[in-house]
């Protein structure tokens, strides 16, 4: 795949670095001058275009009209929400996915701005590309424990009383975020109005001591691992 990422900082020269690995051609889209001579230095043979990715002929150099996918990975949502417009409306990208830095934002990332898939997770995003995502490799990857948060894996039991509920009527403590779903072997970005459904894998960001609140939110017998 040719997968053009709009934002060199850490997520998207990450993103560079992990999806070359896995063989894809990769542009990598960097507005500041200074971070582009660090990234020529470091980034093997990602190719780096040095511009603004909300401009058209930026990407127009970035070659996105042929690209398969186009990863909007800057640290500004308005810019996020702009390379996924034009990449969807003016360069018929087939997949567009864009990384939310304020979850106040969440609501704007949807197919209206030309976002197909809205994450902030880079090796969530990497599943999402390689459609071969496992929970259980996410969690390897992502487990932390970052001051007073977690992350969390549960899955849900048939009698779970959350099953045929969507996540706004779960009543989550209000630091919970659900992060991502595995549902019937396909990875779900969650919304609101996203149903869950008996067998549901979710990765779960939490405060460390809210494993009891998640479980009865949850309506679970078994606390999350």
């Amino acid at each position: 795949m040719q997968i053009v990422i709009v934002g060199g900082g850490k997520l998207g020269s990450h993103l560079a670095r992990l999806l070359r690995s896995k063989g894809h051609a990769i542009i990598l889209v960097e507005i500041d001058s200074d971070r582009c001579d660090l990234l020529s230095e470091s980034m093997g043979d990602v190719r780096l275009v040095c511009g603004d990715g909300d401009e058209p002929y930026v990407l127009d150099e970035a070659d996105v009209r042929a690209a398969d996918a186009v990863i909007a990975a800057t640290g500004h949502d308005e810019d996020n929400l702009v390379v996924c417009l034009l990449a969807r409306l003016e360069y018929r990208v087939p997949l567009t996915i864009a990384r939310i830095n304020n979850p106040r934002n969440q609501w704007l990332f949807d197919e209206r701005f030309g976002v197909n898939v809205p994450v902030s997770t880079a090796e969530v995003i990497e599943g999402i590309v390689e459609k071969e995502v496992s929970l259980g490799d996410i969690v390897t990857l992502l487990r932390l424990q970052a001051d007073d948060m977690a992350i969390e894996e549960l899955t849900l039991p048939e009698d779970a009383r959350s099953v045929g509920k969507t996540i706004a009527e779960v009543g989550l403590p209000g630091s919970t975020q659900v992060m991502a779903i595995i549902s019937e072997g396909k990875i779900v970005v969650p919304r609101g109005d996203t149903v869950l459904k008996a067998e549901d894998q979710l990765l779960i960001l939490a405060k460390s001591d809210e494993e009891k609140a998640l479980q009865r939110a949850f309506g679970v017998h078994s606390e999350p691992r």
